[in-house]
């Protein structure tokens, strides 16, 4: 069945990947918006996609007028990056929280179905083995940690949109990403400036001989997936035909991926050094929390899904291992900057 699908944050690492697999379905028509396209360059060619270069703050109009025209939405604008959140935590705020509660409201006034993308950052620092949708309780630090403030701009949209749910004034089915790692995560100039996600940075050093620095001891976890594996449970939430998605939260993640940092690092440098024996000189060294990220840091040393719900109701289970996930990302981005 023809759909028309909003994409707002279209060119940002989950937008793109989404569009793309959308477009290949030639009946629907997406709608996409981000301050820029250069991660668009495939789906810019395909007859059904319409794209916009601008601000979500500032086409208001544009947007309302295509979320009064779409059948779903999906508002992907967001800062992701653990740095922002220490050193600018009210830009945080102001783009996560206020600028996509806006747009919640609109899709309320025109009564359409919102996907909306929460995270494995609201579950904070929970000491659940393993984070569930409906029962794990959401622990996060004090307010003098800014850190926690991504995860608390997640958590309230989170709650605000159940609220409208259960007034019967909104569709929606909410998912939160576990790390979601692939090519076009970041961009090196972001890893450079520490801007960019725990992956991108390290690739960054690797490609640039320089050492990778583990915050504290490096034995912090994560349930690293495949930008596939998410962008596939995407596409059978937006596709689902029974109409049983409705109020539905799903972790979308990859528990047996679950890994350290330190783990992670080792990977990449292997891989790495397979494809260019003996080239990479660095070596990896520690930092605390607070000489990497400030004093409003902290971190999180565990944090793997339970994905029984999505397993249920998506029939989705993630595909790609932790290190081929990790690989493919790697080579990923020494082909694209053509730096070898």
């Amino acid at each position: 069945m023809k759909k028309r699908i909003l994409v707002l944050g279209a060119n940002g690492f989950i937008g793109n990947a989404l569009v793309n697999k959308l477009t290949e379905k030639t009946q629907n028509e997406i709608f996409g918006l981000d301050l820029y396209s250069n991660k668009l360059d495939e789906s810019l060619q395909k007859r059904n996609f319409m794209f916009v270069k601008g601000d979500i703050n500032i086409k208001s109009k544009w947007i309302e007028n295509h979320i009064k025209k779409c059948d779903v939405i999906i508002p992907l604008v967001a800062i992701a990056t653990p740095n922002m959140y220490v050193k600018d935590p009210l830009k945080i705020f102001q783009l996560n929280f206020e600028s996509n509660l806006k747009i919640i409201k609109l899709i309320v006034k025109y009564k359409k179905r919102l996907i909306f993308p929460s995270t494995s950052e609201v579950y904070g620092m929970s000491s659940d083995k393993t984070f569930k949708e409906y029962s794990t309780n959401l622990v996060v630090g004090p307010v003098t940690k800014p850190r926690w403030i991504y995860s608390i701009s997640k958590q309230l949209l989170d709650r605000i949109i159940i609220a409208f749910g259960e007034q019967k004034k909104l569709e929606y089915t909410i998912f939160r990403p576990f790390n979601w790692i692939g090519p076009k995560i970041d961009s090196l100039k972001q890893a450079k400036l520490k801007n960019g996600r725990v992956l991108t940075i390290f690739i960054y050093n690797i490609l640039n001989n320089k050492d990778i620095v583990l915050v504290g001891n490096g034995n912090q976890k994560r349930s690293f997936t495949y930008i596939d594996d998410g962008i596939n449970a995407l596409i059978k939430i937006i596709e689902n035909k029974k109409n049983n998605l409705n109020k539905k939260i799903f972790n979308i993640g990859n528990p047996n991926n679950n890994i350290s940092v330190k783990k992670l690092a080792k990977i990449l440098i292997a891989r790495y050094q397979i494809l260019y024996p003996n080239k990479y000189k660095g070596k990896l060294v520690y930092k605390s929390e607070k000489e990497f990220y400030g004093k409003g840091f902290e971190d999180i040393s565990l944090r793997v899904p339970d994905i029984s719900e999505a397993k249920k109701y998506l029939n989705w289970t993630p595909k790609n291992n932790v290190d081929s996930s990790i690989s493919k990302t790697l080579k990923s981005f020494i082909d694209a900057n053509k730096l070898f």
